[in-house]
């Protein structure tokens, strides 16, 4: 079977199609998960003292359970992402579809992905860039397809495979439309972070479903 092709351009042009299907869905997606993301740093720090041991313990505890229901609610967005590109009906109880199984597993492949990507990041940092690009598609399998964590990530690994530059230069272009979306009085990042969503579900579609080979074609 010949290899799909992937292109930058219409993975970006076709996720922004879809977009502005359900424009006002999306953002309200984008706002919820950046309130999330801010809620699950650590900030501030240089407010709080040592005597106010509770206060700590409480902003600690706070950023936690933060980060948490951000992690469970990002599986929602992939879900929702997958779904939406495919043409599916997707509502906002989506984002809780994600079973405790699941969460379990993403968490555990989110933690082996990142010691691998650090270790080969620290061996001249080139090999950390392969992996991540390798490994991309890993929450999509769990979500998508129910897979434990081992077989996600060598799902992803394979689905991946002879594709590395294309997902570098997409993952740069992504970062762009953060930037970007930041520098529009921040409210731009609103929209990118959909966007950026759906085209890497739009990636994952691809690779994964054979009904959609072709689409990408250079």
């Amino acid at each position: 079977m010949e290899q799909t092709q992937l292109s930058i351009n219409h993975t970006f042009d076709f996720a922004w199609t879809k977009f502005k299907e359900k424009a006002l869905f999306f953002v309200g997606l984008g706002v919820l998960s950046c309130v999330l993301g801010a809620m699950g740093e650590n900030q501030d720090f240089a407010n709080y003292t040592v005597s106010e041991g509770f206060r700590i313990r409480e902003f600690t505890l706070l950023n936690a359970l933060a980060m948490i229901l951000s992690t469970y609610l990002g599986m929602g967005i992939w879900k929702i992402c997958i779904n939406h590109m495919r043409g599916e009906d997707v509502q906002l109880n989506d984002l809780f579809t994600i079973s405790f199984g699941q969460f379990v597993h993403y968490i555990i492949a989110s933690i082996i992905n990142l010691i691998v990507v650090v270790l080969g990041i620290i061996l001249f940092i080139i090999p950390g860039i392969h992996i991540a690009c390798r490994l991309i598609l890993t929450a999509g399998y769990i979500v998508d397809k129910n897979e434990s964590f081992d077989i996600a990530l060598k799902s992803s690994w394979n689905a991946t495979k002879g594709h590395t530059m294309k997902l570098f230069l997409w993952m740069l272009l992504a970062c762009f439309l953060v930037i970007v979306g930041l520098i529009a009085l921040i409210v731009g990042i609103f929209v990118a972070i959909p966007v950026i969503s759906l085209a890497i579900a739009y990636i994952y579609i691809q690779l994964t479903d054979t009904s959609f080979e072709g689409e990408l074609i250079d």
